[in-house]
């Protein structure tokens, strides 16, 4: 029984073998102008805030290193 399902999930197959592709069934997804502009600036804020964290931790590890060393 096992055997059976990890072939069912197999990732490659052969190219004349006809597989059943579940994305085929899903319905398309529709958004709006402003939905999205809002994933994009939700996308471009959390990059920036994941920036500034590296920079923050980057000027404080640089401070350190010319307070201890000078």
């Amino acid at each position: 029984m096992e055997q059976e399902r990890e072939e069912d999930y197999e990732l490659i197959h052969d190219p004349e073998e006809r597989v059943d592709d579940p994305e085929e069934f899903r319905p398309e997804l529709f958004m709006s102008r402003q939905e999205r502009r809002w994933i994009i600036l939700g996308a471009l804020k959390s990059t920036l805030l994941i920036a500034s964290a590296y920079l923050a931790g980057t000027a404080l590890v640089i401070w350190l290193m010319l307070t201890l060393w000078l």
